[in-house]
């Protein structure tokens, strides 16, 4: 049997997962081979598939109550029964995705893209109160659509929360109507030119994710920035990794946003210290596509922990 590619679509109830996959049958770029589609879908929202557009599209769907019945076994006998060359999963915004991402299928069929959408007008108050249902929906994601966006929706808080749980993902901003929105341009809380960048501790989340997207800005820039001696380098004596520790689900699961300090006397100092470090950037090469900040400290000194340690993006 050829290979049937798996495309997962994620997000939570009414957050616009169905239109995307209408919106996806009717591109003529990705339909240029003529698929046969099936759709399994394990939730059911406002927008429905009636049986004349599934016709039109040469689209089947199966309605299955939850992802746990979607084994080896139920594809295959899916399979048998409709003949897809592709299979779209419109998964359940309550349920895990990591078992579904995690389940040993069979290599025939591959997951081959992880699409979530999101609503921008309700993603402060899910990242508030429904975290670790939000951090199941994104963290695997290759595309995240933020939709019904405006012309003052804050691109800065929406792209910090996803990046970071989910570095590689790339997201997209669209208005009500599906059409791709630009957002308004937001100033850094900060002056990129001033003799010395004062990061202060509130501005970390804000510096991190502009730094990491942007990291030749940077270069050759004199700072001050304020963060935790979070790791050793082997080998490396007057070298660590300094960072500052960022919400992503619960509190027993953070993700570290770092960079690496050198010229310290690393000896002094010991883990979990709080720190000031006074420098200078340098954007290297990682690698063909990759580069990464070094900080080049010429002052160091310990510093207080500040009244909130962590770092939200909310």
């Amino acid at each position: 049997m050829n290979e049937i590619p798996i495309y997962l679509f994620t997000g939570f109830l009414d957050s616009g997962k169905t239109t995307l996959i209408k919106d996806t049958l009717e591109d003529p770029t990705f339909n240029s081979d003529d698929p046969t589609t099936l759709i399994i879908c394990l939730e059911q929202g406002e927008e429905e598939y009636s049986q004349e557009y599934l016709d039109l599209y040469n689209a089947q769907i199966e309605y299955l109550d939850s992802s746990v019945y979607l084994t080896n076994e139920k594809l295959r006998e899916l399979s048998a029964m409709y003949r897809p060359t592709q299979i779209f999963i419109e998964c359940n915004g309550m349920e895990t995705i990591t078992e579904l991402v995690t389940k040993e299928l069979d290599d025939i069929f591959p997951i081959v893209q992880i699409i979530t959408t999101i609503d921008a007008t309700t993603f402060t108050s899910y990242m508030n109160n429904m975290r670790s249902y939000m951090y199941e929906q994104i963290r695997y994601s290759d595309l995240i659509i933020f939709n019904r966006c405006t012309f003052d929706t804050s691109k800065n808080a929406l792209r910090g929360s996803i990046k970071a749980v989910n570095k590689k993902a790339f997201i997209a901003y669209e208005g009500n109507y599906g059409e791709q929105i630009e957002l308004k341009k937001e100033e850094l809380p900060f002056d990129i030119h001033a003799d010395i960048i004062d990061i202060s501790d509130d501005d970390y989340g804000i510096w991190y994710m502009d730094a990491l997207e942007n990291p030749e800005k940077y270069d050759q820039k004199k700072v001050r920035i304020r963060g935790m001696f979070l790791e050793t380098i082997p080998n490396y004596h007057q070298s660590f990794i300094m960072g500052r520790k960022a919400m992503v689900c619960c509190g027993n699961d953070l993700q570290s946003l770092t960079f690496t300090v050198t010229g310290v006397k690393v000896a002094e100092m010991q883990l979990n210290d709080w720190l000031e470090i006074e420098g200078e950037f340098k954007c290297l090469d990682l690698n063909d596509e990759e580069k990464t900040l070094v900080l080049y400290a010429s002052k160091a000194r310990f510093y207080h922990e500040p009244d909130e340690p962590l770092v939200y993006f909310s």
